[in-house]
């Protein structure tokens, strides 16, 4: 038996996500494409904090997302 703390922390994390883990393998979908759009958004929040005009603001955010559809 294993007596380590964290291999106990780690074992129960598996256990309580048993089915997440096990989706994950049969079907090898993650939302990383979602976690990145939303890292970028957040980004660009951060760089034109003060944009006044909303949809230059909505543009930007459409370009920056979709850049790989717009220089193709």
């Amino acid at each position: 038996m294993i007596n380590s703390p964290a291999a106990k922390a780690c074992l129960k994390t598996m256990e309580n996500s048993e089915e997440e883990i096990a989706n994950y393998h049969l079907l090898q979908f993650t939302n990383a494409a979602v976690e990145g759009r939303n890292n970028k958004i957040k980004a660009l929040q951060r760089r034109h904090y003060f944009t006044c005009n909303s949809v230059c603001y909505k543009q930007r955010i459409l370009l920056e997302c979709h850049k790989e559809l717009v220089f193709v």
